[in-house]
């Protein structure tokens, strides 16, 4: 079987991690890498558990983008889709499930099981602040199948659905750009792009995003920015935002991009190899509200008073 090689791609995601901590960032993207493998050595392999924990917030989003994925993807396919009492009921069975595993840390031996950042780190939280996380799990797929997003959607013909929950990717300058596509619809001329969330409250700054969107467009599909539209819907609230981008701004955007993939870069020994500086050299933040968010906490202990 042929080794799996750590590639370098860019990401608004990644982007994000890089300006946050440097060290969160070699663990997330350097110091897990083989640590599934049976012969791991002992702190990779807790790199790579950590590195997929998730915070219970994360895990409802998860679960929701699951349930319309399966939904719309049926509907492509022509299969009825379930009640909306069925789906609920099968999605929150699903994550007792997963909360009963992940509270008994079964990701340990397993790491591809549900993990979640309050039951490794012993977060102690009430059996209300849990059932929350479910109600809103509930609350975000009623909006959803109750919305005329949703009805829109199930009308459109088969051969106008470009793409749904895709990890997709385009290029620039050689470098791979990596982006998620939660539903993509052509309608004439226009593609229109859905983005659904489940926080608390709608982006601010989707500038990134939304120029990568663009980018991915008229590299796939030949389309151009004008005829993109974007919206993003917030399933908690059940509001929407519409968004538009102008070749102009996809043009800034691509600077900005090109300029934080060199900064990543400048921290490689090996560029064409994606081979990093030693772990010393991606420095800690000096922000304790950084270091309790961070998933990489346990193997930062011994420094976790002064950095991430």
């Amino acid at each position: 079987m042929t080794e799996l090689k750590n590639e370098f791609s860019w990401s608004k995601t990644r982007d994000e991690v890089f300006k946050t901590c440097l060290r969160q960032y070699w663990f997330a993207y350097y110091g897990y890498w083989n640590g599934w493998l049976e012969s791991a050595p002992e702190r990779t392999r807790q790199i790579y558990i950590l590195k997929n924990l998730k915070n219970r917030y994360v895990w409802a989003g998860e679960k929701v983008h699951e349930c319309i994925q399966r939904s719309l993807n049926n509907i492509r396919r022509g299969i009825k889709v379930l009640s909306i009492d069925e789906i609920v009921s099968i999605t929150l069975d699903q994550m007792r499930a997963e909360f009963r595993s992940s509270r008994l840390k079964n990701y340990l031996k397993n790491p591809k099981t549900c993990a979640l950042f309050e039951h490794e780190y012993e977060i102690e939280l009430t059996d209300e602040q849990w059932k929350e996380t479910a109600n809103n799990v509930e609350t975000c797929l009623k909006n959803f199948y109750a919305s005329d997003i949703y009805d829109g959607l199930k009308s459109h013909p088969k051969d106008e659905w470009l793409e749904v929950e895709e990890f997709s990717s385009f290029h620039l300058d050689n470098t791979r750009i990596n982006l998620a596509i939660d539903c993509a619809i052509k309608e004439g001329d226009e593609v229109y792009l859905y983005d659904w969330k489940t926080g608390e409250s709608l982006s601010e700054d989707l500038s990134v995003q939304l120029a990568c969107y663009a980018l991915y467009a008229m590299e796939k599909w030949q389309v151009h920015p004008e005829s993109l539209r974007i919206i993003e819907y917030n399933l908690s609230f059940d509001k929407s935002n519409w968004f538009s981008i102008t070749h102009g701004e996809v043009d800034n955007i691509k600077g900005y991009i090109g300029g934080s993939i060199k900064d990543m870069q400048s921290l490689l020994v090996d560029v064409g190899n994606n081979i990093p500086l030693e772990e010393e050299r991606f420095g800690k933040v000096e922000d304790e509200r950084v270091s309790l968010r961070c998933n990489f906490k346990r193997v930062c202990k011994p420094t976790l008073e002064t950095g991430s």
